[in-house]
């Protein structure tokens, strides 16, 4: 069987963090799997939330044909954005229904999930090199509403040298493009103030998170390096080849 996999970027890999991308498909690669690349518009999410259905309608609508026609009813889908797989997996189905939405709803996987899952079938690749972090993780809320909460998690547990030194579950008050404005500026720093703390307290070397919005809120309040978990993967499965040479 093909070892194949589909991946949507979403707008903060493809635009604002391209390195979130490059560490998936390092990832996937060192798990056996060629990565098909998906056409790349916004999923529709913030259009939503601004309230332009339309918009969001038509990149829906777009981004889903690419994702169905690319998995062929074989292969996975993944995302590394929080936002962007809770659009594809719950909310878009709802506002604009096809099949084709029904289908990759169905198949579509958070990166980090989608991992775990071949470790439970004993087919991860483990070969990490030692990390002497200390970890601070940061679950998002489009994780958290999706009962994804221990998946990243339970995967950067296996690098050796990693310490979990602290854990945050609430809202970093970023909230999308919310936290952005000159209007709930001021509320999001007051939501986001109670992680910072968290943060600065357990003093961590690196904070891990999913979410590329939750990261610019969190290194904005602490200064601390913000890593996606496949960043981290990837250093992990770096100082293994290195150990090796």
């Amino acid at each position: 069987m093909e070892q194949k996999v589909v991946y949507y970027p979403g707008c903060f890999a493809n635009y604002y963090n391209p390195e979130i991308g490059k560490s998936l498909v390092f990832v996937m690669e060192k798990n056996g799997f060629e990565v098909l690349v998906s056409e790349q518009l916004c999923c529709g999410m913030p259009m939503i939330a601004n309230s332009n259905l339309k918009g969001a309608e038509k990149n829906f609508r777009r981004i889903i044909l690419s994702l169905y026609e690319l998995s062929q009813g074989r292969f996975p889908i993944v995302t590394t954005c929080p936002s962007c797989n809770m659009m594809l997996k719950k909310e878009g189905k709802e506002f604009f229904p096809s099949q084709e939405a029904e289908y990759v709803a169905f198949h579509v996987w958070d990166a980090s999930e989608f991992l775990l899952e071949l470790d439970k079938n004993g087919k991860l690749n483990r070969d990490f090199g030692e990390l002497r972090l200390k970890v601070f993780y940061h679950n998002p809320c489009h994780l958290k509403v999706q009962n994804l909460t221990e998946a990243t998690l339970n995967l950067i547990k296996m690098i050796p040298g990693i310490e979990i030194v602290g854990a945050n579950y609430a809202c970093c008050g970023m909230g999308g493009s919310y936290g952005m404005k000159e209007k709930s500026f001021k509320i999001s720093r007051e939501i986001g103030q109670r992680v910072w703390e968290l943060v600065k307290e357990a003093r961590p070397d690196v904070v891990v998170t999913e979410c590329g919005g939750c990261g610019l809120q969190i290194k904005a309040g602490t200064g601390v390096r913000v890593l996606h978990p496949m960043e981290l993967l990837r250093e992990a499965y770096i100082l293994a080849l290195k150990r090796a040479a």
